[in-house]
């Protein structure tokens, strides 16, 4: 909703009738497409027109990349259907080679559902933790990260397969063998630049026997402790990854503490399959902050039967949406063990607070097949900083925290320096220097694809490869 609103309007269910409400950047026109050919005539209707293109699945996009006033919007989300394959096998893939399980996924299949159905297959989808987001838009496009992804990739290495709508309006059939640089590209590209996906396919995975959770709680009762503590917790979550463990967190600065929720770390790891002994491998450098004076740690393990189980519990959606917005970088261990930068990083902490959207080692078996910043193969999680604001929250406040938010990219850049990298998804939408930040020394090649397949144009967003559309705070 934070894109739909601009820059001024308060169109929100909680403000009064006298607060201005207007188009803001809600397209005027919408293709509710339930079928390959509403998206091609549209596709079609709009480069005959020269009219700003908007493609939207479910509409969950950090960036606003899902929005665009005066434009013509392409919706996906009806296009719904799934197909259960014990051996598929991609097009024009070699006679020789062997299938895989997999499902193919139409474009406005939203995680919330996959789930319901892999379980009953008894295999899991490598797929998103907020389950309304659509399966086949942007969380794919942007890299797609998942609580699989220490196991079995990113959910860009799990694609076997995509069918796109291109800027010429031809509905193509995407792999590692049919049109390979367009599949490399759109495999982590970002954003709607490489087309309409209609469909995309997935391997799938057994489902495991069952899956550890555990709780790690590090509290610090002031700002010297909680110094003390961080450096300590960003190298354990180095311990905590190797040992196979993922999951998300947050940390709370000493300046925003209560007695409720006091100064310090809390997260939430899980493991497929884990047990004492992967837990005792992670653990004890949580544990050891216990000898600081002021920190107090605790690790608290759960167990689950089944993914479903896990699921069931603790991804209850949907969520209530916030007006919120990220600055971001893919934490490595060039950072976590340079004392400098990691004190320059605990000190934006001590400033800002911060979260980690995602925590996890990502197996790169094939990262250098897929187009995300390489910087994904030595991450060991996203550490995001940001700001959010009430609905009712006036023009001023809000450009002011725009700003403390593009602040919060600059120092970030300056700690993690010109190799350092983020998740696009969840990146700042005013980022200065997002070539670079986005997809590193992936650009250039990303910008020539574009310029072949797409030369006009027709497909862009903000911050999207090859774009002339910023959007400034």
């Amino acid at each position: 909703m934070l894109w739909e609103y601009g820059p001024t309007a308060q169109c929100f269910i909680n403000t009064t009738r006298e607060a201005p409400c207007q188009q803001g950047y809600v397209p005027r026109y919408s293709v509710n497409a339930s079928s390959v050919e509403h998206i091609q005539k549209a596709i079609r209707f709009a480069d005959k027109h020269d009219l700003l293109l908007v493609i939207k699945n479910t509409g969950h996009d950090h960036l606003g990349r899902s929005s665009g006033g005066d434009g013509l919007s392409i919706w996906t989300h009806n296009l719904k259907g799934m197909e259960w394959h014990d051996d598929f096998m991609p097009t024009n893939g070699p006679g020789a080679a062997r299938g895989h399980p997999a499902v193919t996924l139409q474009a406005g299949e939203q995680w919330i559902d996959v789930y319901g159905a892999a379980a009953e297959q008894k295999r899991i989808v490598v797929g998103g933790h907020a389950r309304t987001v659509g399966a086949a838009g942007g969380w794919l496009t942007g890299g797609g990260h998942s609580a699989w992804s220490n196991k079995y990739g990113l959910g860009i290495d799990n694609v076997l397969e995509i069918n796109v709508v291109n800027a010429d309006g031809e509905h193509l059939t995407l792999n590692q063998h049919t049109n390979p640089d367009h599949f490399w590209a759109i495999r982590g590209g970002g954003g709607c630049a490489w087309g309409v996906i209609t469909s995309v396919t997935y391997r799938t995975h057994p489902e495991p026997n069952h899956i550890q959770a555990v709780f790690v709680q590090v509290n610090a009762t002031d700002e010297v402790a909680f110094r003390k503590a961080m450096v300590g917790t960003l190298q354990g979550i180095d311990a905590m990854t190797a040992a196979g463990y993922t999951g998300y967190a947050y940390i709370q600065r000493p300046a925003d503490a209560t007695p409720e929720t006091p100064a310090g770390f809390g997260g939430f790891f899980n493991q497929a399959d884990g047990n004492n002994a992967t837990l005792f491998a992670g653990s004890p450098a949580f544990l050891a902050l216990n000898e600081i004076e002021g920190v107090s740690a605790i690790v608290f393990p759960l167990e689950y039967p089944s993914w479903s189980a896990y699921t069931g519990v603790w991804l209850q959606d949907p969520n209530v949406a916030q007006n919120v917005i990220d600055a971001s970088r893919l934490l490595t261990p060039k950072v976590v063990y340079d004392r400098t930068k990691l004190d320059a990083l605990i000190d934006m902490m001590v400033d800002y607070g911060a979260g980690f959207n995602f925590i996890g080692r990502v197996k790169n078996d094939t990262r250098a097949d897929t187009a995300v910043h390489p910087a994904w193969a030595q991450s060991l999680g996203i550490l995001s900083f940001g700001a959010n604001w009430k609905d009712d929250a006036p023009l001023a406040e809000k450009k002011q925290k725009k700003g403390m938010v593009v602040e919060q990219s600059r120092q970030l850049g300056e700690i993690f320096g010109p190799s350092g990298g983020t998740y696009i998804n969840e990146a700042n939408p005013f980022e200065p220097e997002w070539q670079q930040v986005f997809w590193g020394t992936n650009y250039a090649r990303l910008l020539k694809i574009k310029r072949e397949i797409d030369p006009t144009n027709l497909f862009v967003c903000n911050r999207c490869v090859g774009t002339d559309i910023l959007f400034e705070p």
